[in-house]
């Protein structure tokens, strides 16, 4: 049953999915982990990934998906990245073993620029983060420094014509569509090499059923 929020809650709500932080964050952590899974889920096949790769992932939330993304090639090695301290912290708790056998690290970062070394990275993937980032080129950007020759971001976003219905999205989200997304790629040195669309039907924040159209685009590195 969908729940009735007042203008102040979904706020809230929309500060929340940008940056969780406190008791409320904690709710939000785990309502986007399970709203977001399947998004991330596909992202991961999509990927196909290799082994002995190494991978980033922006926004990773409580990266419950993290388990299922280190079964899909031998000798992978993941690096996290978070603005929110609230969510680094819950994804060491979610994943300790994978942290202390030193498959898995969770940094920080201003949303800006990337704390690495260039070249580090095979492939990055980022899920339901486009619409917070403060300046676009700029983080895609760092993500070209970061990646590897050929290596390929993968961006994962719900359409601008299901997120504008969505009673929290407010003026702290910027809105996409492929075309868009495209626009904002031709900025860049990145070339996409494929956006492939889905839809399906989830639960949304509020606890409304909805049907959620998005894109998984694939971009790679070009000199």
């Amino acid at each position: 049953m969908e729940k009735e929020f007042s203008e102040d809650e979904l706020q809230e709500l929309a500060k929340q999915l940008n940056c969780p932080s406190g008791i409320q964050g904690l709710a939000v952590a785990d309502n986007m982990d399970q709203s977001n899974r399947s998004m991330s889920l596909e992202t991961i096949r999509t990927m196909e990934v290799k082994d002995n790769q190494w991978l980033l992932e922006l926004g990773h939330g409580k990266a419950g998906h993290l388990v299922d993304l280190l079964k899909q090639a031998k000798g992978l090695r993941y690096w996290g990245i978070e603005i929110s301290e609230l969510m680094q912290q819950e994804a060491i708790k979610e994943n300790s073993i994978l942290v202390e056998e030193g498959l898995a690290n969770f940094s920080l970062y201003d949303g800006l620029q990337l704390p690495f070394t260039a070249e580090m990275f095979d492939a990055i993937f980022t899920v339901n983060t486009l619409y917070f980032w403060e300046n676009p080129v700029a983080l895609l950007n760092e993500m070209h420094r970061v990646l590897k020759e050929k290596g390929r971001l993968y961006i994962t976003f719900a359409h601008q014509d299901f997120m504008q219905e969505l009673p929290f999205v407010n003026e702290r989200f910027r809105l996409y569509d492929t075309t868009k997304l495209q626009a904002l790629i031709s900025q860049t040195a990145f070339q996409i090499t494929n956006i492939s669309n889905k839809t399906e039907q989830v639960k949304s924040k509020t606890g409304a059923e909805v049907i959620r159209n998005y894109s998984i685009a694939c971009l790679e590195k070009c000199l």
